[in-house]
């Protein structure tokens, strides 16, 4: 990457990579797959983070009542939200939402899939295998797997 493009990507573009080129029904699911992301594929992000110092994945994970949360990724979805990169419209019950890219969103989530090929298609392939994943069968994994996630959970004693 050329001295140019140094700033071609801004830090709240994390959240592209979470998000990628597919729908995403509620903020918890967001959160989780940020989660797994983050566990599943540290060599890929941190391989990103080496070329886009800007683009360093979320690291701010801490134990909330359902799931880990990260309050970075959270932030950096609403800078998206709010610069029209990623839509963020009601879905189902009250306090609800459906995520997904725009056309600029798309746009430069391309970019960074140019970019980043490799690393990238590997964290693309693991978004669309967790999009397949019932919501309580992601939830048993990570509370079997990252028990010290759990520690506020509400809802552990289900696992």
């Amino acid at each position: 990457m050329g001295d140019s493009d140094e700033n071609q990507f801004s830090q709240s573009d994390r959240a592209l990579i979470v998000v990628g080129d597919e729908t995403i029904r509620g903020s918890t699911r967001l959160q989780k797959y940020g989660f797994l992301l983050h566990k599943q594929y540290e060599k890929e992000m941190s391989r990103i983070a080496a070329k886009v110092q800007v683009l360093e994945f979320y690291n701010d994970w801490e134990p909330l009542w359902y799931w880990p949360f990260s309050r970075d990724l959270s932030e950096d979805v609403q800078t998206c939200v709010d610069s029209r990169l990623i839509y963020k419209e009601p879905s189902g019950p009250p306090n609800s939402y459906r995520y997904g890219l725009t056309i600029p969103g798309l746009v430069k989530w391309r970019e960074m899939l140019r970019e980043f090929d490799d690393e990238m298609t590997a964290i693309h392939k693991g978004v669309t295998n967790l999009q397949k994943i019932r919501l309580e069968r992601l939830l048993e994994g990570v509370y079997n797997a990252y028990p010290e996630f759990t520690k506020r959970s509400i809802i552990k004693n289900r696992f």
